[in-house]
């Protein structure tokens, strides 16, 4: 990977006319770091900053109108070049005072062309800073939306949006605040809705492995306000695991593996370390805990851990909120499977099998041929929940069979129809007779049913 490139945008307004060019009164920024900077432009002393922490801008591109640029275009060169800035990197693009919405859309094309001319590709992007303190009108708003979709298509990392807090009345230095922590929060948002409803973990990963690196720097260099270590470091371990194992369609190793990764963390653990790590995402942290925390097993035993595995409600739960994870995820193959194995256990459960029997063939194939007998050779009488249950197995039965055996049939598969069928009807008649124990233990059915679960 090369170099990480750096731009910076200024954006200038009118100024006040009362006051010389270039209209800025003259003020101390103090810079989130604690250094300061004595400048009339705030953007020359974001400048001032980045050349100073070690991220120089390849190019520096005021934004504003014709007329503006020509009163303040002198004072700037002037001014950086006092504080010893590269006058040289200085490019300008006109802007309108936006009065219309098409006004604004005309601020996008040159900001791209001047991204791109300096080398931004998708893939290869280039870290945008913004100093939206002179902006005019809409025009901070607009820069920073666009700042997010030229993310999203790969040509930026958003790096610092400066603003100087000026107070005219106020005798101390300026604070100048980076808002770019407010574009943190949604990113955070984002990342923990992509887990939840994908299992996902590109963007979380992202965002928790530097504060993650940052805390066990702080903490070897044994500094007093350290954070605690570990605990989202865990949850993250525990995540992608969870991912790798969803994504192959494993619902025990999903739970084995995230449980090994997050051993006994807890939300009180998490909460502690996101206060020290990232105080704004705390409800985030948590929200991602818990998500990861629903998908694990209670124990995972250091060695053959699914062999272990206790059948009860908590461990079918578990596997039917999987069930429902993949449905999100559209992998409707992966849910057909896993519920049908869900199906299996429920039965297996309420005629009491031995823990240690649950998971081995023989007492499964049974269970599968009781249930093929109920939806195909019902005895009779038979009550109406467990004629649904006959119902739900040949339907479940009957509509993974043309997935399971894509290759060798000429009929289409559906995937819309049977993510609805999958969605609207089987996950709850599942959940609605999931309570009926009676009706699990296929009393009434004949030990001796018709061999083979319906399948090819």
């Amino acid at each position: 990977m090369g170099e990480t490139r750096h731009v910076l945008l200024i954006n200038l307004g009118r100024g006040n006319q009362q006051l010389p060019p270039p209209g800025y009164n003259p003020t101390t920024y103090l810079l989130p770091d604690g250094q300061s900077c004595h400048t009339h432009i705030a953007g020359l002393a974001l400048w001032w900053w980045l050349e100073r922490s070690g991220r120089p801008p390849v190019s520096v591109l005021f934004a504003c109108t014709d007329v503006a640029w020509q009163d303040k275009a002198e004072v700037a060169r002037q001014e950086a070049h006092r504080l010893g800035l590269a006058v040289d990197r200085i490019e300008h693009h006109e802007q309108k005072i936006p009065r219309i919405l098409e006004d604004v859309w005309q601020v996008l094309p040159p900001l791209e062309e001047w991204l791109q001319r300096h080398g931004a590709v998708p893939g290869h992007p280039l870290t945008l800073h913004l100093d939206i303190t002179h902006a005019f009108r809409a025009i901070p708003i607009a820069h920073t939306w666009m700042s997010l979709y030229l993310q999203r298509r790969g040509l930026i990392v958003p790096g610092v949006w400066g603003y100087g807090a000026f107070d005219l009345n106020a005798k101390e230095e300026t604070p100048y605040l980076d808002l770019s922590h407010l574009l943190d929060l949604a990113q955070w948002a984002e990342a923990v809705r992509a887990f939840r409803d994908r299992l996902d973990t590109d963007a979380i990963t992202a965002l928790l492995d530097p504060l993650e690196r940052e805390a066990r720097r702080t903490a070897v260099s044994g500094s007093p306000s350290a954070p605690p270590p570990g605990q989202l470091g865990a949850v993250l371990r525990a995540a992608k695991a969870a991912s790798a194992a969803f994504r192959a369609g494993l619902p025990l190793e999903v739970g084995v593996e995230t449980r090994r990764h997050l051993g006994r963390v807890t939300a009180d653990d998490v909460r502690q370390a996101a206060s020290a790590l990232l105080p704004p995402h705390v409800p985030v942290a948590e929200e991602l805990f818990h998500h990861v925390e629903s998908l694990a097993v209670r124990d995972a035993a250091k060695r053959n851990a699914k062999m272990q595995l206790p059948l009860d409600d908590y461990e079918l739960q578990r596997q039917l909120r999987l069930v429902e994870a993949w449905v999100r995820a559209d992998m409707v193959d992966t849910a057909l499977r896993a519920l049908r194995e869900l199906v299996v256990s429920r039965a297996l459960l309420a005629r009491g099998t031995p823990p240690t029997e649950w998971l081995q063939r023989s007492p499964r194939e049974h269970i599968t041929n009781l249930l093929n007998a109920l939806a195909d050779c019902p005895p009779s009488p038979l009550r109406e929940e467990e004629r649904a249950l006959g119902t739900l197995w040949w339907e479940l039965r009957n509509h993974r069979n043309p997935l399971a055996h894509a290759g060798m049939q000429t009929d289409g598969v559906d995937l819309g129809t049977v993510r609805q069928v999958l969605e609207g009807r089987l996950l709850p008649e599942f959940r609605r007779l999931y309570g009926l124990s009676e009706v699990w233990q296929l009393a009434d059915l004949s030990e001796t049913p018709p061999e083979g679960d319906g399948a090819r």
